[in-house]
Parts: C-alpha cells; sequence; structure tokens
C-alpha cells in the first residue's frame, strides 16, 4: 500500500550560531524529525548523543533557541505549521 507523502515526518537540522551554554558548540548540533502529530525528536550530536521527544517545534524553539542563536533549518516542507505548532 503505498504511503501519503502528506503523512510522513519533516526533517531538519538545529544550527546554533553562537553556544552560549557553552555545552554543545556551534554549527549542526542536533537533527530532528517532526512528525505529522506535532511531535518533534531531536538526535544531539557530539561525544554524549542522546534522543529527545517534544511536543512541538516551538517548544525546541523556546527551550534551544537560545534568542536566536540556534536556527532550525527544514529539509522538508511542513505539510500545515500551524498544525506542528510553530
Amino acid at each position: 500500500m503505498p504511503v501519503a507523502t502528506s503523512a510522513m515526518p519533516c526533517r531538519f537540522q538545529l544550527y546554533r550560531h553562537r553556544d552560549v551554554s557553552g555545552v554543545s558548540g556551534t554549527g549542526v548540533v542536533a537533527w530532528g524529525t517532526v512528525y505529522p502529530n506535532g511531535k518533534v525528536s531531536l538526535v544531539w550530536c557530539g561525544p554524549r548523543p542522546s534522543v529527545n521527544v517534544y511536543e512541538s517545534l516551538a517548544d525546541v524553539t523556546a527551550i534551544h533557541g537560545h534568542d536566536g542563536s540556534t536556527q532550525i533549518i527544514m529539509y522538508d516542507e511542513l505539510p500545515d505549521s500551524a498544525a506542528v505548532g510553530w
């Protein structure tokens, strides 16, 4: 059975321009996926990688955005940005 592309997860990276906390460094610090239900998984890069789950991209930005020092770079188009809490 074919999979509807609108039901597919969307990929992104978390790119940190400035490391205000001194923990994760700069550049690509995590890879992420936004699921059709709006939930987000984030896989951290670095020497102690981990996986975290968030309710929305808005939550990821609020927690890890560091007042604009970190950017979400999407690789796939979100079907409905309001539905995922962006």
